[in-house]
């Protein structure tokens, strides 16, 4: 049997069209709707069909936000018209059903066109298994002809618009699966035109550009081939400073060698609905870290039971965590044959409730929407029961903390979850985690070469790499530094570097559209408690070439024990590093550089003169006395001070006297470079 989308009705039968220009019939007569809100109820209802919609989502539809307080008898009165309309063409007269709450529009199971493209597209995918392309192939064309525009485009309607995008979205998808089944059938002569049309419509779809380049090349059209990849090239750039992704800097390299390019495997279409292929785009210009792709890879690759399932890459933001999780995750791909699952949890900025991205898991395995359960105990439950006896990659990016993705852990051990976070993971049961840090220097400017041209940075190696250092060694400053120079193809080097060196303007030149260095790099510590984020802002004004525990109480006049906790939260959140143990058996804290600049532009806006001034008074008070405490100790161990510790140092505790006393001279030589620095005025930035 051939294809099944005819769309020809009974009499007395209607049919709803919503995947072009909203349009209904009863029978074979268009029904003729007034042009307002009445049209936007209805195509609501009918996007929903078979289910209730609240009164509610029925205004919001309408007005959005500015509905008037008659709203709820203005949309009764629109579904009295409805139903007058439908009553008149000679429709069932139970069509809008009045519930609790709501309205539902009761239609046949043949009675909506997305419902036929769906089931066209079932049936597509059932030929593909079935070894049927040619069939398969009719079905998919006949599923897309039922689009005949773009949907409900006329209607003017945010929530309406959302579910036209969807559609939109949805049709493309298909028409991908069919080009892809098509294309393995041989018929890339036929392909050219269309998919022609298509990357001019979607030029930044980097998928349907690789299908042109490959209808292109197998139809022995080298040159045009690589001409639309060239084209490509320039619009992801000029667009969004980007290259291409791996998979087409792959098919270029193939095409330029005269080598055999991948065919689309011919039962794709299949595999689509049941085995998820969701991992992000590869970075084409990944560089270096090879003994943590070594090591990840390794773990990816684990297949013993007593080792740790769940992996952590944590860091700061901006420091390159998801480009090292996404490359190594596709080297190991085909380990995990069952499918590779994504999703951002948005862990750092407004983390996802694991209940929404449970629904989407289950919806990418293959669980009906019907089936999902509506509460997160039950969606956990089913997943690892989906899951079990599986292989599954699934890579979290942007992790708030355990708890967020401890709902989404597969039970069964056959499968991986790969973690990026900025928060410390360590203590989550059974996790192997690793640290990732900046690039090298040779590691950076080896990334900036790359995205600046070789020859640009062979002219100036000295001031690139003073940009690499001015970027903090961080991928995603080194990334904006050169989306910036790229802007400025004619600007020396040297020149930007001196834009660099000054903190008051750093940040700005390091952000460049959405690479914002600033915002990544402190993202976290919106979410730090107010006692802890005032220490952090009061620490980053500071004339402090490091931080101890006893100072950071100083700074913030708390006992050295309050502070410690203080800055082990710090440290956990990534705004400030753990760099060595002093000589007194605590630990000393630095801030990274870009991070210090960002902190102190905070501190200008939300601290007054007043509260740093007070600050940094403590600290002088303090570390006047420990410095003359640690001299009398040098000269004179047993007799110590005659004059009494002051508050400010007692508010700390002893311990610091206690040490300083035994270790008078370890003391004055760490803090020397501080004894210094705090003489310098406190500094006040408007970054």
């Amino acid at each position: 049997m051939g294809p099944e989308c005819n769309t020809e009705t009974d009499e007395g039968d209607v049919f709803f069209r919503i995947l072009g220009p909203f349009q209904v019939s009863v029978g074979n007569t268009v029904v003729k709707l007034a042009k307002n809100r009445q049209l936007t109820v209805l195509a609501l209802l009918a996007t929903e069909a078979n289910k209730i919609v609240s009164v509610g989502r029925i205004i919001d539809a309408v007005w959005g936000d500015a509905s008037p307080i008659t709203a709820d008898k203005q949309i009764q009165t629109c579904v009295w018209r409805l139903r007058s309309v439908f009553e008149a063409a000679g429709a069932p007269a139970n069509i809008i059903e009045t519930t609790q709450g709501g309205y539902r529009l009761r239609l046949g199971e043949s009675g909506l066109d997305a419902w036929l493209f769906e089931r066209a597209v079932a049936r597509g995918r059932s030929r593909v298994e079935d070894g049927d392309l040619g069939g398969a192939a009719e079905e998919y064309r006949a599923a897309l002809s039922l689009f005949r525009g773009q949907p409900l485009a006329e209607l003017d309607s945010a929530v309406i618009e959302a579910v036209a995008t969807y559609w939109a979205e949805r049709r493309l998808s298909v028409l991908e699966e069919c080009l892809d089944l098509e294309l393995a059938m041989g018929r890339h002569r036929e392909l050219v035109g269309e998919l022609r049309l298509l990357v001019e419509e979607h030029p930044l779809r980097e998928h349907l550009r690789a299908k042109l380049m490959t209808a292109l090349y197998l139809s022995d059209r080298r040159a045009d081939a690589l001409a639309v990849y060239r084209a490509g090239r320039t619009a992801l750039v000029n667009n969004l400073g980007l290259d291409p992704c791996a998979r087409l800097q792959d098919l270029h390299r193939r095409i330029i060698a005269g080598q055999p390019v991948p065919s689309p495997f011919p039962q794709r279409a299949r595999h689509a609905a049941k085995i998820p292929a969701q991992l992000p785009a590869g970075v084409g210009d990944f560089t270096g870290r090879l003994d943590q792709v070594e090591w990840l890879c390794r773990e990816l690759n684990q297949d013993r039971t007593d080792r740790p399932r769940v992996i952590a890459l944590v860091g700061r933001g901006g420091v390159g965590k998801t480009a090292l999780a996404v490359h190594a995750a596709h080297k190991v791909r085909d380990h995990y044959p069952d499918g590779q699952i994504h999703a951002n949890l948005r862990g750092s900025t407004e983390p996802r409730q694991a209940a929404d991205v449970l629904a989407e898991f289950l919806h990418a395995l293959g669980v009906p929407q019907r089936s999902v359960p509506p509460d997160l105990s039950g969606r956990a439950t089913l997943f690892r029961s989906v899951s079990a006896g599986r292989r599954l990659l699934i890579l979290l990016d942007d992790v708030a903390d355990y708890e967020q993705i401890e709902p989404l852990l597969p039970g069964d051990r056959g499968s991986v979850v790969l973690c990026t976070s900025q928060p410390s993971m360590i203590q989550a049961p059974g996790v192997a985690m690793r640290r990732v840090d900046g690039l090298t220097t040779a590691e950076g400017v080896q990334l900036l070469a790359q995205l600046v041209g070789a020859e640009r940075i062979a002219q100036e190696p000295e001031s690139a790499r003073l940009v690499v250092e001015r970027c903090g060694h961080l991928p995603l400053a080194i990334r904006a530094a050169a989306a910036r120079l790229n802007a400025r193809p004619a600007y020396r080097l040297d020149r930007f570097v001196d834009r660099l060196s000054d903190e008051d303007r750093r940040i700005t030149e390091l952000t460049y559209g959405s690479l914002d260095t600033g915002a990544r790099l402190v993202a976290s510590a919106e979410r730090l408690p107010d006692v802890a984020r005032t220490l952090w802002l009061l620490l980053s004004v500071m004339n402090l070439t490091h931080v101890s525990a006893w100072a950071a109480a100083a700074v913030a006049d708390l006992s050295e024990d309050e502070a410690q906790r203080l800055l082990d939260l710090l440290v956990d959140h990534q705004v400030l590093d753990v760099v060595s143990e002093d000589g007194l058996g605590g630990s000393r804290y630095e801030f990274h550089s870009l991070v210090r600049i960002r902190a102190r532009a905070l501190a200008a806006a939300e601290l007054d003169a007043t509260t740093r001034a007070k600050a940094r008074d403590r600290l002088l008070d303090v570390f006047s006395w420990l410095e003359e405490h640690a001299r009398v100790a040098l000269r004179s161990p047993r007799n110590g001070l005659t004059r009494p510790a002051p508050a400010s140092v007692l508010r700390i505790g002893r311990t610091i006297i206690r040490d300083i006393t035994q270790y008078a001279d370890v003391w004055l030589a760490q803090e020397r470079p501080n004894l210094a620095e705090l003489r310098e005025p406190l500094v006040a930035t408007s970054v």
